[in-house]
């Protein structure tokens, strides 16, 4: 058994800012889609399953300066930290429809407001407007204050973004007109809104097909790049150079190489450096798939960035959004799914991007839809990485920007480690004195401007190494999978510890990576022995995580036949024995329990018809971990039978029925015992005559027989003495058979003439020794067995 303990890595998305703007974990916490969250305090992200969103595309989620969830909304209600409305949150004008219905902007230097940008669908008449939230009423929860729903441009697309500004402090939010070119430039300082835009009439006009409203508009992290997306007929993406200290775009680049006019290119996102753009592009003309377009921006002039275009990934459904996070990924809206996409390595050119299709889970039960929250885009400009995070360990720091850093001051809040609490170094190391939390500023000049990065570090004890037994599972012996419950080998201890998370990996390097975990271990699937990487980590978030390996056994339940089928005769004999069938090694190297109280044996008598089972369990396969053994279930499957009891035999004509009752399946046959037997009772066109019927018993509880007669008769005879038809008589009466029957004949007048035996030769048509006249004649037979039979012939002369 090996056990692997790996110290954390936190993989952190950060903004930096100037000393009075707090700006780095504010786009902690994401909900989208219907019911679906993320969470990114681990350094990952984890399914947040409590979000009460419902929409098609639109979101807008933000947190505190430390990654505590605040509030989030549709563009349409708004839900604060405890996933109830927030005061006064209804009614704002955005649309859950909206490709970006709303974008959420902390007031510059306050700490308690907030500013929720709406934007309408389809170019409605409700436009781009904006509201503002309080922190400091409803007991902290929040409230949207009398500022609400405040006109800023009265018909818009369904595109917004923000980045800050060059002074560091204020933050621009971006817009565009409908049936214009024009975009809009909006100004919130720490004086508030300024709803007076700043006006740039550049690219193409977005008018006339309402669909043409929709699509993503993102600002580069570095501020310097603008990507608006222009969906459906013509679909295009125009990216333009932006001026952070004026708000205005200029020289815009355009790229028209998609192919569909159904939905066409519609999210956008840049690589944390700045240097690539993403786009997803949804193709919806036949079957439903979509493409992932890469652009290199540094490629050169225009067609060049154009030609370095590279497809990421194709695949089946609709991708829409994609947002970079705080871990330095891009995610990727998956319409309809229970899973996200990501792009890993997203400032990586080429496949080595390394995009994966649906490793992230969102949970059973929550889908994701087309939209993903935005955020102010500059949050994600400096990539700030932490190592090492254990308590022991020397965690490693270090700052990658796109900027040239000329000098830095860490402060690692702990000042029990004395003159080692500060580090002037690009990449430091520093060992903390104790478990706990740890308030890093980092403070750094660029570009000849100060600025300063907060980070929330946790220091946290490792979590328990699990010494974990082997998780023995019985096979099927088909070949389909086995289904097992993974949760069952985790020791109840750590499942009811609250400061402990656990998950499951199929791969080493998956779990080191947190990707693609086992989205179902309740009934994770495998058809061979194999090991499953079982990842603990501490709840608080630090990323320290042990890894540990639980080996699946898979143990074949014994080969055998399950079914089988057996009666016994209900004719004296009213017992049968009964075995556990065929097995592929001595009886010895088995344990058997029937279904019959106490019965352990390889064979057991039973006296009544039912269904019965024995568990066959193989020993080989009773050990520790499997004291139950693996084992497979016999069924047999008792029926009584027994001969036929023929009840009666009804004859009409030639036709003859067979009424017979008893307990088993019967078959008939006429004549000879060793003849054709058919399932029917019922046999017709016979030949006239004694005829004997044999009824056999499928399951060979015996034959009876009974003899029938089949009544025919000439229709006339002719008694002139030449030796041909001179006598008259009935066929199909026996003598022997039937020896009281007489038949009794009749001229038309119903003056009897004569009585014959069926052992006689027959009437010679003479009465009192006198010729009769040629004539009909009737005939009235009554058979032993109560049968009446009468008909009419006639006598020629």
């Amino acid at each position: 058994m090996k056990h692997f303990i790996y110290t954390s890595f936190l993989a952190l998305i950060l903004s930096f800012t100037s000393a009075s703007l707090s700006a780095q974990n504010e786009s902690a916490f994401w909900f989208f889609g219907q019911g679906a969250g993320l969470n990114f305090n681990t350094g990952y992200p984890v399914p947040a399953l409590d979000g009460e969103l419902n929409t098609e595309e639109g979101c807008a989620s933000i947190s505190s300066k430390l990654g505590e969830l605040l509030f989030y909304t549709d563009g349409v209600t708004v839900w604060n930290k405890n996933h109830q409305i927030l005061s006064n949150g209804t009614g704002l004008t955005g649309d859950a429809s909206s490709t970006q219905s709303a974008i959420i902007i902390p007031k510059p230097n306050s700490a308690s407001i907030y500013y929720i940008f709406t934007v309408d669908g389809r170019a409605g008449s409700d436009g781009l407007r904006y509201s503002e939230v309080d922190m400091t009423l409803d007991n902290g929860l929040g409230a949207i204050t009398s500022t609400k729903n405040v006109m800023l441009l009265s018909s818009s697309t369904e595109k917004i973004t923000a980045v800050e500004s060059a002074d560091g402090e204020s933050v621009w939010v971006i817009g565009h007109k409908w049936n214009s070119n024009e975009f809009v430039s909006y100004l919130v300082s720490a004086t508030g809104v300024n709803t007076t835009p700043i006006i740039s009439a550049i690219g193409s006009f977005h008018q006339d097909i309402i669909n043409n409203s929709i699509g993503y508009l993102k600002a580069s992290p570095n501020k310097e790049k603008i990507a608006s997306v222009k969906s459906y007929t013509n679909g295009i993406v125009e990216i333009f150079d932006f001026n952070p200290a004026t708000g205005v775009l200029t020289n815009p680049l355009l790229i028209d190489n998609f192919i569909s006019d159904d939905l066409g290119p519609y999210g956008c996102e840049f690589s944390p450096d700045s240097r690539i753009l993403y786009v997803t592009e949804i193709i919806r003309d036949n079957d439903n798939f979509s493409k992932i377009h890469q652009y290199d921006l540094t490629a050169g002039n225009a067609q060049q960035i154009i030609d370095s275009d590279t497809v990421i990934i194709e695949e089946e459904g609709l991708l829409g959004a994609l947002q970079q996070a705080i871990d330095g990924k891009i995610y990727v809206a998956k319409s309809g799914s229970n899973t996200i996409g990501v792009i890993n390595s997203p400032n990586v050119l080429g496949l080595n991007c390394n995009y994966s299709p649906a490793s992230v889970s969102l949970g059973q039960n929550n889908i994701s839809s087309l939209g993903l929250p935005p955020f102010i885009q500059s949050y994600f400009f400096a990539t700030n990485v932490f190592n090492n995070t254990c308590f022991g360990d020397t965690t490693q720091f270090s700052i990658d920007t796109a900027s040239n850093i000329t000098s830095i001051l860490w402060d690692f809040d702990d000042p029990d480690s004395g003159a080692n609490n500060t580090s002037n170094s690009m990449n430091p190391g520093h060992v903390f004195t104790a478990p706990g939390n740890y308030n890093i500023s980092i403070t750094f000049v660029v570009d000849g401007e100060t600025q300063v990065l907060y980070r929330l570090l946790t220091i946290a004890n490792e979590p328990p190494v699990l010494d974990l037994p082997p998780l023995v599972v019985c096979n099927t012996n088909d070949s389909s999978a086995t289904s097992f419950n993974l949760i069952n080998a985790i020791p109840v201890s750590i499942q009811d510890n609250p400061d402990l998370n656990f998950s499951f990996f199929t791969t080493e390097n998956d779990a080191i990576a947190h990707t693609n975990p086992i989205l179902n271990p309740l009934a994770f699937t495998t058809t061979s022995n194999t090991t499953v990487f079982v990842k603990l980590n501490n709840a608080n978030g630090n990323g320290c995580y042990s890894i540990s390996e639980l080996d699946i056994q898979l143990l074949d339940s014994p080969n055998i036949e399950d079914f089988e089928d057996v009666f016994f005769c209900d004719n004296g004999n009213t017992s049968v024995t009964l075995d556990v069938g065929y097995l592929p090694s001595p009886l010895s190297n088995y344990t058997f329990e029937w279904s019959v109280s106490g019965q352990t044996g390889s064979q057991i008598t039973v006296d009544t018809a039912g269904t019965y089972t024995v568990i066959i369990t193989e020993n080989a396969s009773i050990t520790t971990e499997n004291p139950d053994g693996c084992s497979a279930i016999r069924t047999v499957v008792v029926s009584a039978s027994s001969a036929a009891t023929i009840n009666t035999v009804e004859t009409t004509g030639t036709n003859a029925l067979i009424n017979v009752s008893g307990l088993g399946d019967y078959e008939f046959t006429l004549d000879t015992p060793n003849g054709m037997y058919q399932d029917s009772n019922y046999f017709s066109n016979i030949t006239p005559g004694i005829h004997t019927v044999f009824v056999r018993d499928k399951n060979d509880c015996g034959t009876v027989e009974i003899s029938f007669s089949i009544i025919d008769f000439p229709p006339y005879f002719t008694p002139n003495g030449d030796g041909v038809n001179d006598f008259w008589q009935v066929y199909g009466v026996s003598a022997t058979v039937e020896p009281n029957t007489v038949i009794h004949i009749f001229d038309r007048f119903g003056k009897f003439i004569t009585e014959i035996k069926p052992s006689s030769r027959g009437w010679d048509g003479t009465y009192n020794g006198k010729p009769m006249p040629t004539s009909d004649y009737w005939f009235f037979v009554t058979l032993d067995d109560g049968r009446i039979f009468k008909n009419h012939f006639t006598l020629k002369r």
